[in-house]
């Protein structure tokens, strides 16, 4: 048994930061069922609004959270719809929604009813603020409970500037992974106890969880937003070169790696200065700024390829700042599957893989999404339906079967480390 393999997970949510949670776990090697209303997922529209173009079969704004998953259409409204639903869950693991708990509650899709029926069931609710407080029955999406209520969107960006347009979806794909590691642990203490459990994931609060340097220095009197010309730590700043490239050098122990530092860029005239050289003296004496000021003078004597070379040869910790064309072009991303090609009929196109790798596993096999409704014929058949009981229920509105011819998914190309994974 490889990865997640045997383990039933039903997708019952929309737009991004819940179905991500599944699509790791289908590429763990889980089974996971989407259940779709007739319409679909509303996210199945969003690709325009990230400057995509899509089709109805191929869309590459809905694959982002959604590869590795077979498509059941419901109407859960319709008792008959609604008696299919509950088979699904009946053996299922896991279950993943995003629906907000007073919809849930009138589908008969609460925790409540569900852990009455299915004690043994892992129940996952992916929300925009807790479940508690003046927020709890609030809308919430990336862009406004993670990235401007969570605070990246103005602590992040140079003090002066206005928010930052954060990318789409940011702050989704990191609760994604919080709400993986919930029901991963809900499913160990399942197995030692032999019951459920409730996991709820909030992008609010993940927001705060990677905003932890940012809340608690502020209490000590840092300054938020904050200039990279008044940051405590100079030698934890990013840089220009004299051609132009941004870079980033990352020694937050100033004290002990000052003097190689200072002499790497050629300010030796600086190694000595007990003004200077240690934290605690530049944070009283506000000599940070100085220190700041004649680094960014002796970067701007050198190309980036010229401080790369001495940076490399005095182990000093450092990164340009990538652009998107320069991710795109990463050998580093396409070496270890982080990046994966995707030969699309549009065209060819690259997309990140989940970033947990499972050795038994390896880097897995990877489908895009299928049109609404392309797998309920084969699990209404599996779960004891008749052909004509399927018609009937296609016919009523209690289900949406897809009619149209069968299509290959596989788009992805086969990583070329596949092999060499289990080998390392």
């Amino acid at each position: 048994m490889n990865g997640l393999e045997g383990i039933k997970v039903i997708d019952l949510s929309q737009y991004v930061a819940a179905p991500a949670g599944p699509r790791v776990l289908g590429e763990m090697g889980a089974e996971v069922i989407k259940i779709e209303p007739l319409t679909g997922d509303e996210q199945r529209t969003q690709g325009a609004s990230f400057g995509m173009v899509d089709d109805q079969i191929e869309n590459r704004g809905y694959d982002m959270a959604n590869t590795n998953k077979n498509w059941v259409s419901i109407n859960l409204k319709d008792p008959k719809g609604y008696e299919f639903a509950l088979k699904l869950i009946a053996d299922a693991d896991i279950l993943v929604t995003s629906f907000r708990d007073a919809a849930l509650r009138k589908l008969g899709l609460d925790y409540k009813t569900l852990s009455a029926k299915f004690p043994k069931l892992v129940y996952a609710q992916m929300r925009g603020y807790g479940e508690r407080g003046p927020l709890k029955d609030a809308k919430g999406f990336d862009a406004t409970a993670y990235s401007s209520r969570g605070g990246p969107a103005l602590n992040i960006p140079q003090k002066g500037d206005a928010p930052g347009n954060m990318p789409a979806a940011f702050g989704d794909f990191y609760a994604a992974l919080a709400l993986c590691t919930g029901v991963l642990a809900a499913l160990v203490r399942r197995m030692k106890t032999g019951k459920g459990d409730r996991v709820s994931v909030n992008l609010y609060h993940v927001a705060l969880w990677g905003m932890h340097v940012p809340i608690i220095s502020r209490q000590e009197g840092l300054e938020f937003p904050k200039s990279r010309k008044t940051v405590p730590c100079p030698t934890n700043n990013c840089y220009q070169s004299k051609d132009g490239e941004w870079f980033i050098i990352c020694f937050g122990h100033y004290n002990k790696y000052f003097e190689l530092v200072m002499r790497t860029i050629g300010l030796d005239e600086l190694v000595g200065n007990k003004e200077l050289d240690t934290l605690e003296v530049i944070g009283k004496n506000g000599k940070n700024v100085y220190v700041i000021k004649r680094m960014e003078e002796a970067f701007a004597q050198k190309t980036f390829v010229e401080w790369e070379k001495l940076f490399l040869q005095n182990d000093i910790p450092f990164q340009k700042c990538f652009k998107i064309d320069d991710i795109l072009g990463d050998e580093e991303a396409y070496a270890n599957d982080s990046l994966r090609h995707f030969n699309y009929d549009l065209g060819h196109r690259v997309m990140p893989t989940s970033p947990v790798k499972l050795w038994s596993v390896g880097d897995p096999r990877i489908w895009i999404a299928k049109p609404v409704g392309y797998d309920t014929r084969e699990y209404m058949l599996k779960y004891g339906y008749s052909e004509d009981q399927i018609e009937q229920m296609s016919k009523g509105g209690s289900v949406k079967v897809y009619d149209g011819k069968p299509l290959n998914f596989d788009k992805a190309e086969p990583s070329s480390a596949r092999i060499a994974l289990r080998d390392v």
